[in-house]
């Protein structure tokens, strides 16, 4: 047995949760944005949906840092624990501010060309 506490690799996949919502919104955003294209949806109508489809993607993003806001770390685990909960929090801040800039901005722009 460790002398070290160490943290669960169950809870490492929370390291990348915030950016796994990103990538879902990008291809979820781009799908989307094809879709409404090829089938000629009024402007209004897709700009809505994207509109939709980002905030949910931030309502995501925003729940993954409030659950790790609202938390502490685990004792038991030490100073890796605080660490790791540090990290998970910062990593979830980083992806709703990667989120809002790399999608808000095209929402701005025509539709389909």
């Amino acid at each position: 047995m460790s002398a070290h506490p160490t943290v669960p690799p169950r809870r490492l996949w929370w390291l990348g949760a915030g950016f796994f919502v990103w990538c879902s919104a990008i291809a979820v955003l781009y799908a989307l944005h094809a879709i409404g294209c090829v089938f000629d949806w009024p402007t209004s109508l897709l700009r809505w949906s994207l509109v939709l489809v980002l905030g949910l993607h931030m309502a995501a993003t925003a729940w993954l840092w409030y659950r790790f806001a609202k938390t502490r770390p685990d004792p038991r685990q030490g100073p890796t624990g605080r660490f790791m909960h540090d990290v998970m929090l910062w990593s979830a801040i980083a992806a709703a501010a990667a989120t809002l800039v790399t999608f808000a901005p095209p929402l701005l722009l025509s539709t389909c060309l």
